[in-house]
């Protein structure tokens, strides 16, 4: 069982890629495919989660904190790529 996410926990592995992937312009299909080991719904709790984490009001604010204290750093992204809506 999981135990509920609380402002100020470090990211798991999962949301931080999750949390890159979606900072990379991927939308939570895209992220869960690209993951391979979640769902779409898992995608979102996982941001969800990191976002509660972060103290974030959104998921977009959640990028913008984990870059401002580089939890998740521009290199670590793929903004290079043309995105194709799914």
């Amino acid at each position: 069982m999981r135990s509920p996410s609380v402002p100020g926990q470090p990211l798991t592995p999962g949301q931080l890629a999750a949390l890159r992937l979606a900072a990379s312009g991927y939308t939570s299909r895209q992220i869960a495919a690209r993951l391979g080991n979640t769902t779409e719904s898992g995608v979102h709790l996982r941001l969800k989660e990191a976002t509660v984490r972060l103290g974030a009001r959104s998921r977009t604010h959640a990028v913008v904190i984990a870059l401002r204290r580089r939890i998740i750093r521009f290199d670590d992204l793929d903004l290079d790529q043309p995105r194709r809506v799914a």
